[in-house]
């Protein structure tokens, strides 16, 4: 698990290892919104809200949702 491990290993083209750091509360709702709004199709259901929601909104989510930052190993 990719969470607990605190590292990934992107295998598509290249090998790249990251490591992750856990984005703070208040740093998801712009990155879920984006997310959201880039990649409807596939995850909207599930998000219980629309991608054109406001900040507000995806902030009342955020804690249900791990965000990470990839950042080279």
């Amino acid at each position: 698990n990719a969470e607990s491990s605190g590292e990934v290993t992107l295998k598509r083209g290249p090998r790249r290892n990251f490591r992750l750091r856990p984005l703070a509360e208040s740093e998801k709702p712009e990155i879920l919104k984006e997310y959201l709004t880039r990649y409807k199709s596939a995850v909207q259901r599930f998000f219980p809200v629309q991608p054109d929601a406001s900040l507000d909104a995806f902030a009342k989510i955020a804690e249900n949702y791990p965000a990470f930052e990839l950042m080279p190993a």
